[in-house]
């Protein structure tokens, strides 16, 4: 599984994906009422806006051999952390196709 790791890092250049992906995200935070974001506003806890969340990554997930797709492809995932409690309330999570091109992304709640 290391090598698979390093190669898709490589060939990917993860760490400049990584961060463009979560620029996206600190983008729709900075501007929620224009956007997916909206949609989850009274998921907030009281007092709290999407700008009070710490953005944390968590992992990318591979999809391989899945019937649904004829190719593999990627997601990158990421939280937004309480800022009191640290625990994960929101995720958003961003699909690339085997080409390291955008697919879809995802916003919801835990």
């Amino acid at each position: 599984m290391k090598s698979i790791e390093q190669t898709f890092n490589a060939i990917y250049d993860f760490e400049k994906m990584k961060d463009s992906t979560k620029k996206q995200l600190e983008a729709l935070v900075n501007n929620y009422p224009n956007n997916i974001l909206k949609d989850e506003e009274g998921s907030l806890p009281k007092g709290l806006s999407y700008s009070d969340f710490r953005i944390q990554y968590k992992c990318v997930n591979m999809f391989i051999n899945n019937f649904d797709r004829e190719f593999p492809y990627f997601r990158i995932c990421f939280d937004l952390v309480h800022p009191k409690t640290g625990i994960q309330l929101f995720y958003y999570d961003v699909d690339y196709n085997i080409d390291g091109e955008f697919s879809d992304e995802y916003f919801g709640r835990y």
